[in-house]
Parts: structure tokens; C-alpha cells; sequence
């Protein structure tokens, strides 16, 4: 690669290809199967002691348990639907109240969040709808997340990535 000095960098070029911040975050249709789960972990773990006292269950015991437990951590995790929304300026923002001077109070935030969402598409009834529907937890995330996108500097994170060993922190050598 040739180094680029400041009287070869074509600027136009590079605007071109430039985009706006964007965030996604996951929201779960089936939420509500977390209460569930949490009450199969409890039997699970009472099965597995009655078993170690008893021995194995004549019904499957935590194995069947088990099984059921996969099946609704399954169905929990096909409701995912990650959302993706972009940044949008103070200007922008300010625009949409001014163009819109009848929304009744507490509905711009809803305009401002459907013009920022990119997927999927939503207008501002159906974020209402949809705040409704999955609480207030998980449409905060939606929320922090456009908030992010207007306000944070991108960048990224490896700290999800393993670590390489040195000697010395455990690892081997």
C-alpha cells in the first residue's frame, strides 16, 4: 500500500463512503418465558436432589426436565429481533418537532425513534405498540441505544475476543 500525503487524499471520495453511527440491540418477543424457565431451573435442581436421595425418577426426573428446558430456552431465543437505529443530529431532531407541531405530548420521541430505526422499518404507533408490549426494560434498551448512536464516538471492543497467555497470568508458557 502507497502512503497517501494530503495533496493525493480525495476527500469527496471518502464522504462517499462515510455513514452515520448505528447501534443494534436484541429484544425478545417471549420474554415472559424467563418466569418460566426460572421456575424449570428450580424443579431441576430439586429433581436432581430427590435422585441423589432416591435415585432416578420413574417420569424421566431432570432429565425430562432438562429437555423441557432446552425446548423453552429454544423458543426464547427464536423470539429474538435485534433492532438497528442510527444517529440522528440535534437539527434533525429539532426539525422533526417543528414539521410536526400537533403530535400530542410525549409522541416526538416516538417520531424521532422511527425515523432513527433503520431495521426493521416501525412508525411511531407501532414503537408505541411495541414499548407496550415488550416493557419498559427492554425498550430502554432501544432507547440507550439511539442514544449511543447521537452521542458516543464509535469504536470497538475485542474484550470479548481470548486472551493470549503470558507468563506469569496462569496461562501456559
Amino acid at each position: 500500500m502507497t502512503d497517501v500525503t494530503p495533496q493525493d487524499f480525495d476527500f469527496e471520495a471518502w464522504l462517499e463512503d462515510a455513514d452515520r453511527p448505528e447501534r443494534a440491540v436484541t429484544v425478545y418477543q417471549k420474554a415472559g418465558l424467563i418466569a418460566d424457565l426460572e421456575a424449570l431451573a428450580e424443579r431441576i435442581n430439586n429433581a436432581e436432589s430427590d435422585e441423589d436421595v432416591d435415585g432416578p425418577s420413574m417420569g424421566g426426573g431432570a432429565g425430562t426436565l432438562r429437555a423441557e428446558y432446552a425446548a423453552l430456552a429454544q423458543a426464547f431465543h427464536d423470539s429474538a429481533l435485534t433492532i438497528r437505529v442510527q444517529s440522528l443530529s440535534e437539527d434533525e431532531q429539532l426539525k422533526l418537532g417543528k414539521d410536526n407541531p400537533d403530535l400530542a405530548p410525549g409522541d416526538l420521541g416516538f417520531l424521532v425513534l422511527s425515523e432513527a430505526v433503520t431495521y426493521p422499518k416501525a412508525t411511531p404507533a407501532q414503537l408505541k405498540k411495541l414499548e407496550k408490549k415488550i416493557g419498559p426494560a427492554q425498550f430502554g434498551r432501544v432507547v440507550t441505544a439511539f442514544k449511543q448512536a447521537c452521542n458516543s464516538v464509535p469504536s470497538v471492543s475485542a474484550d470479548f475476543l481470548p486472551k493470549p497467555s503470558t507468563r506469569g497470568d496462569g496461562g501456559e508458557s
